[in-house]
């Protein structure tokens, strides 16, 4: 036992002692001063100390006064010290000591440990790994009345050492062992044990093998060779050991069916292996055919060597003729299918490497014979292998006829046939199919005779109205899937416990209550509910509105809204809304009511905000179509044109009307070229006094063509969205393209309002001029825009207020 099994073993004593007295305040009961170069016991400790570990220092002694300070003391580990002495009164303040740990200090003699004398409650008392010569237990140890667990270690044994102890009854005797160590036969007849546990590093003399599987009941071997056990068990004529127990053994394949072989006719019923390590795979021994076994354990086996006969290994383990056959954490890729109809009761296969072809075996062709020698079997596990086909797999035990119980948790599988493609035993009550990787499809491929069923940690977000109808099923687990709603019952109507912890339910509702009249619990705990009206129906169902034979698992402590933020992390116990959010008729009429209030005010105000001098500039624009249908038969007049063009902006665009446009069309170029266009700018051409729409409606009329700087500044004008409407009038009645547009920056279609629908047809029909933002290409734009407007006007001559008639 390591310094931290030491500390869990001491707190797991405390709060299990009747004598120790445990304070509330948890750091007074233990006291961890491990590797701390102490050289003696601190002065300072409390008179709350339960638990005191000073392991790992370097104390050469235990004085009388050491402890008489730790009246409440209850666990002391001192081991992996150098102490050589310790007082016979070390312990007389510390009557309540239960668990005492001297191992792997220099003590020197077992016959002087007079401090037992103090210390009548001991339930745990470690001396291992001292220089004791010889095992000799002194009177002292028969003051021992309440020992439970005893561990020694010396280098001779005889018999009489244990005479002190012979009253005593321990549940638990060890002995480290070594090939130093020198035995007499018999000398553990004096030691009563309910389980004996003998530790070796380096194998020992199997003589005191041979003693411990005549004299105890329940057997632990801890570092023998598969030989030594072998020769240990072969030399017994008479075995009384009922349990037996092996840690890391290492063994040749042919001393371990040796030795499997002599405990199948012995007195054993309970054999198990832990940390096994075969080195060598000769052939050995055939399994028996008959034997006392009852259960045949394996963990953390492994083979060392690469090139053996694997069948040899699946038939030694499956013609085991035990009734609980147990292979974990070992990596077997196959087992193989018993050769005469097998006893084994309980199958338990997790945690290894198994595929789908477990238990078949192959026949000519390359057909696979379905296994039909375990018929006996009714809990089979095989979890966390490398299984992935769930129909190929259901072939596998179609034929384990007695199959009651079925894990096939934490592997990989998937099921992609038609409903009823797969083959079960006809009595299989409990299916754990936890931790796959399984869709909604799973529900198509299920036994239906189940009773109970576990899907837990798939990806299931529905449940179809195809799936197959399991008449028998009771309790469903559906934690940690994807459902968006509590499933009903159609395919279920005996379900009684439906559990859908950490789901994606948001705001289920209660349409499944109709479906599943037999359900009494639902968990719907930590799941990302939505605090709406719909939810505040289902809350009802933990009081007794809809459901009273129904109780909410978890309720109210895991139930708590994720959305919205105002509600987040309040308990839906503690939800709810006013009646006029949840009824559509109390909405309705607190939302028309102030809404027609609002229209009327709206009205009164566009009354009063001169609204019908909007209307008088839409009559305007009227008489503007109108003119132009009466003319559209003329030929293209220009008289009357005094401008080139007009310009329609926003205000935000200005600088770079003003500081670019006009003058590059109005003022000379760089060489002194003229070309003597007229540009309609409002900020120098309307006519003060007059209204805006009437100056915009002249200023066009007066303008061979207009010209649009579009940006995303120009769809939020106003003003600019009448000089559009305008422009395009006049476009209709010259019966000519008058429009040009100019796109100052990028403007997706999908930017401009909806009112702007002429803009987004002249988009989209035609061709317009973008603004470069390089130098170089400026010149061919402005080549192309005056070349658009260049026409010959009549003589002219700007005055204030030139759109004036």
């Amino acid at each position: 036992m390591d310094t931290m099994d030491f500390i869990i073993w001491a707190v797991s004593l405390l709060l299990g002692s009747l004598p120790c007295s445990l304070s509330s305040d948890m750091s007074t009961i233990i006291v961890y001063l491990s590797s701390k170069n102490l050289s003696s016991v601190p002065d300072w400790l409390s008179s709350y100390t339960e638990a005191l570990d000073l392991s790992h220092n370097h104390i050469q002694a235990l004085g009388k006064e050491d402890f008489h300070q730790t009246s409440s003391l209850c666990f002391l580990n001192v081991s992996y010290n150098v102490i050589q002495s310790i007082d016979p009164k070390v312990f007389h303040s510390t009557p309540h000591l239960e668990f005492l740990d001297l191992s792997h200090n220099k003590l020197h003699s077992l016959l002087g440990q007079s401090y037992l004398w103090m210390t009548p409650n001991l339930t745990y008392l470690d001396l291992s790994f001292n220089e004791f010569v010889n095992m000799t237990l002194g009177d002292e140890f028969s003051n021992l009345g309440k020992l439970e667990d005893l561990r020694l270690s010396a280098e001779v044994i005889q018999d009489k050492d244990f005479m002190s102890i012979s009253s005593l009854h321990l549940n638990s005797f060890t002995l480290y062992v070594s090939v130093q160590t020198r035995y007499k036969g018999g000398s553990l007849t004096n030691v009563v044990s309910k389980k004996i546990i003998i530790s070796t590093k380096s194998d020992c003399d199997f003589t005191i093998l041979g003693d411990a599987l005549t004299f105890f009941s329940e057997v632990k071997l801890d570092g023998f060779k598969g030989q030594t056990l072998a020769a240990g068990v072969s030399q017994r004529s008479i075995i009384k050991v009922t349990h037996l127990e092996l840690v890391n053994t290492l063994t040749a394949w042919k001393h371990l069916t040796s030795f499997v072989d002599i405990i199948l006719s012995s007195s054993v019923k309970h054999l198990s292996f832990d940390m096994l390590t075969c080195d060598d795979m000769k052939p050995g021994r055939t399994v028996g055919r008959s034997s006392n076994l009852e259960s045949f354990y394996i963990r953390q086996a492994s083979v060392t060597v690469f090139l053996f006969s694997q069948e040899m290994l699946y038939d030694f383990i499956i013609n085991m003729p035990v009734r609980n056959l147990t292979v974990v954490q070992t990596p077997i890729i196959h087992v193989t299918c018993p050769q005469s109809p097998s006893r084994i009761h309980t199958l338990d296969l997790s945690d290894c490497a198994l595929s789908e072809r477990v238990f078949s075996r192959g026949g000519g062709s390359g057909v696979v014979i379905e296994c039909n020698t375990l018929q006996s079997v009714e809990i089979l596990s095989l979890k966390g292998n490398n299984l992935q086909d769930l129909k190929q797999l259901s072939n596998r035990v179609q034929l384990m006829s007695s199959l009651r119980s079925l894990d096939l948790s934490q592997n990989k599988l998937l099921y992609h046939g038609e409903p009823g493609d797969c083959v079960w035993p006809s009595n299989i009550l409990h299916l754990n199919l936890s931790s796959n990787s399984f869709d909604n499809s799973v529900f198509h491929c299920l036994p239906k005779t189940i009773i109970s069923l576990e899907l837990q940690d798939n990806d299931i977000t529905v449940m179809k109205t195809d799936i197959l109808k399991l008449e028998s099923l009771q309790i469903l687990d559906l934690t940690n899937n994807r459902f968006h709603d509590v499933p009903d019952c159609t395919a279920f109507p005996n379900l009684q416990r439906l559990l859908l912890r950490g789901n994606s339910l948001q705001s289920p509702s209660l349409d499944f209550v109709r479906t599943c009249p037999a359900l009494q619990d639902l968990d719907a705990s930590n799941n990302s509910f939505i605090c709406t009206c719909s939810l505040q129906e289902f809350t009802s169902i933990a009081g007794e509105t809809v459901a009273a034979q129904m109780k909410l698992l978890h309720w109210p402590g895991d139930y708590s809204c994720s959305y919205p933020d105002t509600w987040r992390g309040t308990l839906l116990k503690n939800f709810s809304l006013p009646a006029i959010s949840c009824s559509a008729g109390l909405l309705a009429t607190a939302i028309l009511v102030p809404a027609a209030a609002l229209v009327i005010a709206v009205a009164m105000l566009c009354h009063q905000l001169d609204g019908p001098w909007y209307m008088g500039m839409i009559c305007q624009w009227a008489r503007a179509k109108k003119r132009g249908i009466l003319n559209r038969d003329r030929p293209e007049d220009l008289q009357g044109i005094v401008f080139h063009a007009f310009v329609s902006y926003s205000q935000r665009n200005a600088e770079w009307v003003k500081g670019q446009l006009i003058p590059k069309l109005e003022e000379e170029d760089t060489e002194g070229i003229r070309h003597g266009l007229r540009v309609c700018h409002h900020e120098r051409d309307f006519i003060p006094g007059k209204p805006i729409t009437e100056n915009i409606l002249l200023c066009v009329e007066k303008s061979r063509r207009c010209i649009f700087v579009l940006s995303s500044d120009f769809v939020r004008s106003e003003w600019c969205h009448y000089e559009l409407c305008f422009a395009n009038h006049q476009r209709v009645t010259r019966r000519f393209d008058s429009v040009i547009l100019v796109l100052l920056e990028p403007l997706p279609l999908y930017l401009i309002p909806s009112k702007y629908y002429q803009l987004k047809d002249m988009m989209s029909r035609r061709t317009y001029l973008e603004w470069p933002r390089e130098r170089a290409k400026q010149v061919l734009f402005w080549a192309n825009l005056r070349a658009a407007l260049q026409a010959d006007l009549p003589p002219w001559r700007r005055n204030y207020g030139s759109c004036g008639r």
